[in-house]
């Protein structure tokens, strides 16, 4: 955000005299002052990061601006030094400068200021320019909020609370839309959860900045905004997944289409074709709707409607493919990923089975992770691998872990990136990382859920894969809904302390991963892993669809006939553990238990359904779960309501399932130990007792 500003050099312009013209200012120091700003202004961006002189100039007009800023005398002077430093901010790589001379602190100190209606404020602020100061002002503060630094130090100084202030008791709707900006990348997880009327606003404010610049082509400004800038914003927004269901599903919004990703999409489009290479705002656009439409991609509820189409499709390989030319002097935050991993991550979840243009796998490597895992360390070339996913913020953490399991294991070797990806394209070395590796560990962490490239490597690892995934919780934050339908009927170990790891839970996550590579885990059964010769993908559930007419009716007998017509199971003589899919279905049926809520979970063994069991043991387990999956249900199956009596037969089914398993087990082992069943052992040679 920038402004245009008047020629600082002109040192006779009427506009920068004082108010007062008894005042008496030593001219000296007002022309040293704007020849401070006129320094300021014209300081190019330095390429090796020596920043020194731009932190010499801006601490000198700190000085004379804290000195003289309430004063009536100095109004004009003052008001272009505001006008300077949202020029001056606009250049995010610039934004360090501020930071490290306490501008944030100071900003909030003059907003106060012009934001009180106090006896002892200063004239210019009663007069016509007063809207334009604090528009100045609040301009600068959100240039400072589009770094990653300036979030944590701005967030350090409780800004978006004071910007929450500013809003309710300021009426200029253009001021009302940069604090609502800044709000929006101040905000965590939690506070957006807890301010959702607040945040749905913010939200239509943003995508009607979007449509409205969409219009404006090919310069795409409109109201001092470039359309860029609110889709950075909702970058930032998007990887929670309330905010994604909102735009997607509720946004008060008018975009002319079917749908919002059918807009993105043609924005997209139209923008890559008529915006000329050489535009310094190409290249961060486009980016930025190609990582929003990643995370559209990414949940199974939403990507059919990318996948239908071929013209994106087509786009968005040919984005993948072309030679990206990056310019220093642009700022690129943590959470908005490159154009190319963005266009290869949306690829990779919406290609067919057959076309995925990531490294290829074929069915014997697939099998050879667990086939190693499977055969003792002595009998095979080299170690199982073991791949830790994890968000860089965590990197404490993650190197903890690491440490702890170099040290404290011979059975396998440890996969992880600043070992594996020095060189080389960093997605591919990952995906041959996750691809070589016999177990997965994910340390999940708020940081985890808000990346893009984290979900990226959990849906690769666990839905296209297969692989065995082990969650290691870090503290106390909750998943989000599209991670915890997964992930509640996984073993899983939280660490607490992130300062120093907990040793019994190291040696818990030790014993499951050790777990897994004995083959005792249902995951890592080969009968399990895909026959294809590609990367296949595993949806959660095929996305709902707009039906032909002719297929209304057709559509709730399609699947009893599917199911009726494989071949029927005595499931009471088949121990659950021994379930398959199939098995489960039956059993769903036979239960007269929705079969929608089969689809929902998914479980691919009876292993994963006895392991769910133990979440829904009493009543208040049951209802908690149902609250659950109540959300899940509703975003997966487009609104429709789950109803408790539904979910209640399901969790009654399972549990009387699970304890005749415990007691079939009992009976097992009671027959195994009987002196009649032993004698009869001693004739026949064998101590085993099969149940068939």
């Amino acid at each position: 955000m920038s402004e245009t500003s008047p020629n600082a050099a002109n040192s006779n312009n009427k506009d920068l005299e004082t108010n007062d013209e008894s005042a008496t200012m030593d001219i000296n120091d007002c022309k040293g002052l704007l020849s401070l700003l006129d320094k300021l202004e014209n300081l190019e961006v330095p390429t090796n990061d020596d920043l020194k002189g731009h932190d010499h100039v801006l601490q000198l007009v700190l000085n004379y601006a804290n000195t003289n800023f309430e004063s009536s005398k100095y109004s004009n002077v003052i008001d272009y030094t505001l006008v300077t430093l949202l020029n001056y901010s606009n250049k995010t790589v610039l934004v360090p400068c501020l930071i490290e001379t306490d501008y944030p602190r100071a900003l909030l100190k003059w907003l106060s200021s012009v934001s009180n209606l106090s006896p002892n404020l200063f004239v210019f602020i009663c007069s016509q320019e007063s809207p334009e100061s604090v528009h100045r002002i609040v301009g600068t503060i959100y240039n400072i909020s589009r770094h990653d630094n300036g979030i944590q130090v701005l967030n350090s100084l409780d800004t978006a609370d004071r910007i929450k202030e500013v809003q309710t008791h300021n009426e200029d709707p253009e001021v009302n839309i940069v604090c609502s900006m800044i709000v929006a990348l101040l905000s965590t997880s939690e506070q957006i959860k807890n301010d959702r009327k607040r945040m749905n606003n913010i939200l239509d404010q943003l995508l009607q900045i979007v449509v409205d610049t969409s219009k404006r082509s090919p310069r795409y400004q409109c109201g001092g905004w470039h359309i860029s800038e609110p889709l950075i914003v909702l970058v930032r927004l998007i990887c929670y997944d309330r905010t994604l269901d909102y735009i997607l599903q509720h946004a008060q919004v008018e975009f002319g289409t079917s749908s919002t990703a059918e807009f993105l999409i043609k924005i997209l489009s139209k923008f890559h074709k008529e915006v000329s290479a050489d535009d310094p705002l190409k290249l961060s656009t486009c980016t930025a709707l190609c990582n929003i439409l990643w995370s559209i991609s990414l949940r199974p509820q939403y990507k059919q409607e990318l996948q239908e189409n071929e013209e994106f499709k087509l786009l968005i390989e040919k984005i993948a493919n072309e030679e990206v030319v990056t310019n220093s002097a642009q700022y690129v935050p943590k959470y908005i990923e490159n154009i190319q991993k963005a266009a290869d991550g949306i690829l990779c979840n919406i290609k067919n089975n057959n076309q995925v243009n990531i490294p290829t796998v074929t069915v014997y490597e697939r099998r050879k992770s667990v086939v190693e895992a499977l055969v003792p360390p002595t009998l095979t070339d080299s170690k199982p691998s073991v791949m830790i996913s994890y968000a860089h913020s965590d990197n404490n953490v993650c190197t903890q872990l690491y440490n702890e399991l170099v040290k404290s294991n011979q059975q396998f070797d440890i996969w992880i990136d600043w070992k594996n990806t020095k060189t080389g394209y960093l997605w591919g070395k990952i995906a041959d990382g996750i691809t070589e590796s016999s177990v997965i560990l994910c340390l999940l962490s708020n940081k985890y859920y808000e990346s893009k490239s984290c979900q990226q490597e959990f849906v690769y690892a666990h839905d296209i894969l297969k692989k065995p995934v082990i969650p290691v919780y870090i503290l106390d934050d909750k998943p989000p809904g599209w991670l915890a339908i997964h992930t509640c009927i996984m073993k899983y170990v939280r660490f607490r302390n992130t300062k120093q790891l907990e040793q019994e839970k190291l040696k818990d996550l030790i014993e499951m991963i050790n777990e897994n590579l004995s083959g005792t885990s249902s995951k890592t059964n080969v009968d399990l892993l895909p026959p294809a010769s590609v990367p296949l993908h595993h949806d959660l559930l095929p996305v709902a669809q707009k039906p032909k007419k002719e297929e209304k009716e057709l559509k709730p007998n399609t699947l009893h006939e599917e199911t009726n017509s494989r071949p029927k199971t005595d499931l009471s003589r088949k121990l659950v553990e021994k379930w398959n899919k199939s098995d489960i279905e039956q059993w769903f049926q036979e239960n007269k238990i929705s079969m929608d809520l089969c689809k929902l979970y998914q479980f691919e063994d009876g292993t994963q359904l006895l392991s769910y069991a133990a979440s829904i043991s009493n009543d208040e387990k049951i209802e908690l779960q149902c609250k659950l999956y109540s959300d899940e249900f509703a975003e997966v199956y487009k609104g429709k309501r789950l109803l408790p009596h539904k979910f209640t037969t399901f969790a009654y089914a399972l549990r009387k399932l699970s304890s005749e398993q415990v007691k079939a087990k009992l009976e097992t082992k009671q027959i195994v130990n009987h002196p009649a069943t032993e004698k009869s052992a001693e004739v026949t040679g064998t101590q085993t007792c099969e149940i068939l």
